[in-house]
C-alpha cells in the first residue's frame, strides 16, 4: 500500500474514533459507552418519569451527560438520572449524549410513548323521588347549594305535584331531606338562595308568582302575587335579600318586579311586555339588568327605586331570547338569542351594543366566563368559545346539540355542559373532548360546580327528574367573573 493511502486511511479512522455511534466503535477501543432506561415503562401525561443513565461495560469514565427529551420545548438535562414530565400525550424521541475526559462522545436514543390520562371525573350517585313529570326542567335549570351543603332542585313539570326537593349528600349516596309544599301549579323556573339561606322560586301561578321556601323543612314562608305567571326566571337576590324577577305576560302585568326579604313589593314596572329570563345585578348592587323578551333589549334599572337608568334599552330587537344573563369583570352584560350572542356596554347614562356574533341558537343557554376571560355558551351547533373583546369565535365543539344548559367552568379551564341526548360533556380550553358521561337518554340541564370541583346536575329521562353527583379530582370552580349559571352555587345572579 502506498504511503499516501496509508495516511488517508489513518485520518478516516481517527475521525470515526471520535464521532461514530456506539455500534460503529470497535470493541477494542476504549470510549464512553452508555445506555438508559426509564420508569414507568408506560407513562401517562403528567406522570413523573425517572430516567437512568448507565455506563456500559468497558466504557471509559463518563464525565458529562446531556439528555434531550424530544418535546416541543426541546427540554434537556445534564444530570445522569433526571426526572421529566410530559404534559401532553404522544411519542417522543429521547436522546442521550455522554462525553469522557478526553472529549470522546457517544450518543444513543430511544422512543417513549406517553398516553393520555383519563380525565379524573366519575359518576358517584344519582337520586330521584320518582315523581312523574311531563317535560324537562326549563329555565336552564340548575341545582343550588346551601352553606351546609344541602342541594336543592326542582321537579318543575309535575303539574300540581311540582315541588322543590332538598337532598343531603352523604358522600357515596344521597338522602332526601324534604320535598316542599305544593302551590297547585308548576315551577317552570330555576331556584336561587337568599342571604338568609332560604329558597326563592317563581311559579306559573297568579297568586304564587314569587315564593320564599324555608330551607329547613320546605314550608312556604311567604308568596307574592302579581296577577300573572312567571317562567324561565331565576330570581336574582342582592346582599340585603332584596329580590328581582320578571314575568311572562305580554299583557298589562308583563314587566319587572322587586320584593323585600319579607315579601313586601318594593316596586314594579308593568305593561312592558314579557321578561322571561333571569336578571343580573351589578357588582355594586346599584343596577339590575333585565332582558325584555318581547323587544330583545336590555333594560338597566336603578335597584332601589325601580327607575330607568338608561334613557332607552338596547339590544337586537329581534329573535328568541335566552333565559340567563351574565356580567363580566369589566361590567359588560351578555345575553343570547336564537341567532346571536350579544355583549352590551353600560356607559352610565345609556347602553350600547359592544358586539354581536352569529351563533346557531344559543337562546336557551347563556354565557359563562373562564379564568382566561374567554366566553362559553351552549347552542344547537355545539359548545362555543368566544373572545370577550370582539366576539370572534375561538372554536366550536360541534359533536353535541345543547339546549336548556348553561355551561360551568372549573379552575383548570375545563367546561362542563349537558346535551339534549343525555350526556354531560367535559371539554378542555382548546375545544377538545376530555370525557363524556352518560346520564340519561334525554335532556341534561345546567351543571353547578362547587369549590372542590364536584358537579351537581339535573336530567330528564322522559318520566322523572334525576339529580346526579359527579366527582372531579383536583378541581374547583373557575376564579372568574361568572363561572356558572347565576354566577355562584346559590344562583344569586349578582356580579362579584
Amino acid at each position: 500500500m502506498k504511503k499516501g493511502k496509508i495516511l488517508i486511511f489513518g485520518l478516516l479512522f481517527s475521525i470515526c474514533f471520535l464521532a461514530c455511534e456506539k455500534d460503529d466503535t470497535p470493541d477494542n477501543i476504549i470510549t464512553p459507552r452508555a445506555d438508559f432506561s426509564f420508569s414507568p415503562n408506560a407513562p401517562l401525561e403528567g406522570d413523573q418519569i425517572v430516567f437512568n443513565g448507565e455506563p456500559r461495560e468497558g466504557s471509559s469514565n463518563i464525565t458529562s451527560w446531556l439528555w434531550n427529551f424530544g418535546d416541543e420545548n426541546s427540554s434537556s438535562s445534564t444530570e445522569s438520572d433526571p426526572i421529566f414530565i410530559y404534559d401532553k400525550a404522544g411519542t417522543y424521541n429521547i436522546s442521550l449524549q455522554v462525553t469522557d475526559a478526553s472529549g470522546n462522545v457517544h450518543r444513543t436514543s430511544k422512543t417513549i410513548t406517553v398516553t393520555k390520562a383519563e380525565f379524573p371525573a366519575a359518576l358517584v350517585w344519582q337520586y330521584t323521588t320518582g315523581t312523574p313529570v311531563s317535560n324537562i326542567n326549563d329555565g336552564s335549570s340548575a341545582p343550588v347549594i346551601g352553606d351546609d351543603g344541602t342541594i336543592y332542585y326542582t321537579e318543575s313539570r309535575a303539574g300540581e305535584a311540582s315541588k322543590i326537593v332538598a337532598v343531603t349528600d352523604n358522600g357515596e349516596s344521597a338522602e332526601l331531606l324534604w320535598t316542599s309544599e305544593s302551590v297547585g301549579a308548576e315551577f317552570p323556573n330555576s331556584p336561587s338562595i337568599g342571604p338568609d339561606g332560604n329558597i326563592l322560586i317563581n311559579a306559573w301561578h297568579d297568586d304564587f308568582a314569587i315564593n320564599k321556601i324555608n330551607s329547613a323543612d320546605g314550608s312556604f314562608i311567604w308568596s307574592g302575587a302579581i296577577g300573572t305567571d312567571v317562567s324561565n326566571n331565576t330570581p336574582a337576590v342582592d346582599s340585603e335579600g332584596n329580590i328581582y324577577h320578571g314575568s311572562r305576560s305580554q299583557g298589562v302585568n308583563g314587566g319587572i318586579y322587586s320584593w323585600t326579604p319579607d315579601g313586601e313589593k318594593r316596586w314594579e314596572i308593568t305593561g312592558m311586555g314579557a321578561f322571561y329570563s333571569a336578571p343580573a345585578i351589578s357588582a355594586d348592587e346599584t343596577t339590575v339588568y333585565f332582558l325584555n323578551t318581547t323587544t330583545g333589549k336590555i333594560w338597566a334599572m336603578n335597584a332601589t327605586e325601580g327607575t330607568e337608568k338608561w334613557e332607552a334599552p338596547v339590544g337586537l330587537e329581534s329573535g328568541i331570547h335566552g333565559s340567563s344573563l351574565s356580567i363580566g369583570a369589566d361590567g359588560t352584560i351578555y345575553f343570547t338569542t336564537n341567532t346571536h350572542v350579544v355583549a352590551i356596554t353600560d356607559e352610565g347614562a345609556t347602553g350600547s351594543v359592544k358586539w354581536q356574533t352569529e351563533v346557531n341558537d344559543a337562546s336557551n343557554s347563556g354565557i359563562v366566563i373562564g379564568n382566561t376571560g374567554n366566553l362559553y355558551t351552549g347552542s344547537r351547533g355545539g359548545l362555543v368559545s368566544l373572545n370577550p373583546d370582539d366576539g370572534t369565535i375561538n372554536w366550536t365543539y360541534t359533536d353535541a346539540e345543547i339546549s336548556e344548559s348553561v355551561p360551568a367552568v372549573d379552575a383548570n379551564e375545563n367546561i362542563y355542559i349537558g346535551t339534549m341526548d343525555g350526556m354531560l360533556l367535559i371539554i378542555n380550553e382548546d375545544g377538545n373532548l376530555e370525557k363524556e358521561i352518560e346520564l340519561t337518554d334525554a335532556l341534561v340541564n345546567s351543571p353547578t360546580i362547587t369549590s372542590n370541583g364536584t358537579i351537581y346536575v339535573e336530567a330528564y329521562d322522559g318520566d322523572t327528574i334525576t339529580l346526579f353527583k359527579i366527582s372531579v379530582d383536583e378541581s374547583g370552580m373557575a376564579n372568574s367573573a361568572w363561572p356558572m349559571k347565576g354566577q355562584n352555587v346559590k344562583s344569586t345572579g349578582k356580579a362579584n
